[in-house]
């Protein structure tokens, strides 16, 4: 059997619906066309695996559901000490396909500002997919933003419909969330929390400043009367 490595030429898929399509990537020649029949072929039949790039494939299976099992299972595993990357196959498209994230991605293919760039409007586009989303972080500036959805498969399902998704009529562009990306939002979740430790400690100076300013006008009136004390008493052993 010929390895997947052996294949020196990358090509478009030419067999079946892209959708019922998985791509693999990592390939390398420790694995050959046999050894993903045999680890795939339990999930539903597979009508064709050809090579994508030199270390990478495509698995053609004959319906939907055999693919929803295998990526139910798996992101990745492993094959002949192999770890191997699994996702929906989508044509043309294999930037950031060792990564796997929940979070995706999203801008306007054109800055126009007719579109209200807004949580209200993002959910309006992916209104299928509402019951997955667990928020949205809207970068307004820069006219993009970050999705988290639940699962990660509900990602690459998105990622399958780049045509589907526009706001007035202008198209989005989609990506897996990188994990800088990730660092960035979490960068911003410490920021916010160090602004309200900032308030905070703040608020804290000012109630110490009125605190003294009392305990100020305290002493004065000790010291006021202890001034007239001193006064009585002087006034008293004069003569």
């Amino acid at each position: 059997m010929e390895s997947i490595q052996d294949f020196n030429v990358t090509y478009p898929p030419t067999i079946g619906d892209d959708c019922l399509k998985i791509f693999l990537s990592n390939l390398d020649g420790r694995i050959n066309t046999q050894d993903l029949h045999t680890f795939f072929s339990p999930f539903g039949r597979i009508e064709h695996i050809e090579s994508w790039t030199p270390k990478s494939a495509i698995i053609l299976f004959s319906d939907m559901d055999s693919i929803d099992r295998v990526l139910l299972k798996y992101r990745k595993c492993i094959i002949n000490k192999q770890e191997i990357f699994i996702r929906r196959f989508r044509y043309g498209y294999i930037e950031r396909a060792y990564m796997d994230s929940k979070i995706l991605f999203i801008k306007p293919i054109n800055n126009d500002l007719s579109i209200k760039w807004n949580e209200t409007t993002i959910r309006n586009c992916f209104h299928k997919y509402e019951k997955n989303i667990e928020k949205i972080r809207i970068v307004s500036k820069s006219f993009h933003g970050f999705i988290y959805f639940k699962d990660y498969d509900i990602v690459d399902r998105i990622l399958l419909q780049t045509n589907m998704f526009r706001i007035n009529d202008i198209p989005i562009e989609m990506k897996r969330a990188k994990s800088n990306e990730k660092q960035i939002e979490d960068n911003d979740i410490h920021i916010e929390k160090l602004i309200k430790r900032n308030k905070l400690l703040k608020k804290q100076i000012e109630r110490q400043k009125v605190d003294a300013r009392h305990e100020i006008k305290n002493l004065k009136r000790k010291i006021n009367k202890l001034k007239n004390e001193l006064i009585d008493l002087k006034s008293r052993y004069r003569y």
